[in-house]
């Protein structure tokens, strides 16, 4: 589990404190960021490319180490790193295994030695879990995942890792390269882990996703965050994106297009 200690808010489930990192020496990707995430709540992490979200994710899980300042996730709200699910860009699968061998190889690694005995009654209701059943992968449960579309992939990513009902789900980028099927169903998912109590962190950059499905917004810009806001602050989805460009809005640019 990430760094911890003991002074942290009873209602607080992730604290990050004056946290800076470089991927090297001299080079920093954030600095000195603050803010504090409570149970519960759905925060939207937005940024232009190379802005540190996706980085901001593995330090929060502790898949990297800050260079100063600190991640901590709340060990009486989190019994276990195991309740805390990652969904990176890359589906956290192995492509040559079919989506049934992935979620073995995660019970493998998560489930403890007496929960193992029971793997044959497990792999029998993997069929007809409810999350299996509602991203409609009851027939793609054998298939070798490299082998599947990029809306499956990220289906069957997100199916595996709530199949071991995470405490904390912490998604990057759910609805890059997916069809508009699978794009709703995500929606309709992050909407039901709000409305469940489950604490939801998204790296997004589709704003319209966002703003169905976030309490709460924090922008990243070089290096640091830069706002931290309530959706409730924005009177409709106009003011939301406008607040949300960064002041980095462009028209009319010439791309040295001729007519034809």
């Amino acid at each position: 589990m990430t760094n911890s200690f003991n002074t942290i808010d009873h209602q607080t489930i992730i604290a990050v404190h004056d946290l800076s990192f470089g991927y090297k020496k001299g080079m920093s990707v954030l600095e000195h960021v603050d803010f504090t995430v409570p149970q519960g709540q759905s925060l939207a992490i937005l940024g232009v490319n190379g802005a540190g979200k996706s980085t901001l994710l593995q330090l929060i899980v502790g898949l990297l180490r800050p260079c100063s300042g600190q991640s901590v996730i709340n060990q009486s709200l989190v019994s276990s790193i195991s309740t805390v699910f990652l969904m990176t860009e890359g589906e956290n699968m192995v492509p040559k295994l079919t989506i049934r061998e992935n979620i073995h190889l995660h019970q493998l690694a998560f489930q403890t030695r007496r929960e193992s005995q029971n793997d044959d009654k497990d792999s029998v209701s993997i069929d007809t879990a409810p999350v299996i059943t509602a991203f409609d992968l009851a027939s793609h449960l054998d298939t070798v995942v490299a082998d599947l579309s990029s809306g499956l992939r990220r289906r069957a990513g997100i199916a595996i890792g709530m199949l071991f009902n995470p405490d904390v789900v912490l998604l990057d980028e759910p609805t890059n390269s997916v069809d508009p099927t699978t794009r709703e169903l995500l929606v309709d998912f992050s909407r039901q882990l709000r409305s469940t109590g489950h604490t939801l962190i998204t790296v997004t950059h589709d704003l319209d996703y966002t703003w169905r499905t976030a309490e709460r917004i924090l922008i990243l810009d070089r290096k640091r965050i830069i706002s931290d806001r309530m959706l409730t602050e924005f009177p409709n989805f106009k003011s939301f994106t406008e607040a949300t460009s960064f002041g980095r809005e462009q028209h009319d640019i010439n791309f040295g297009i001729h007519p034809v």
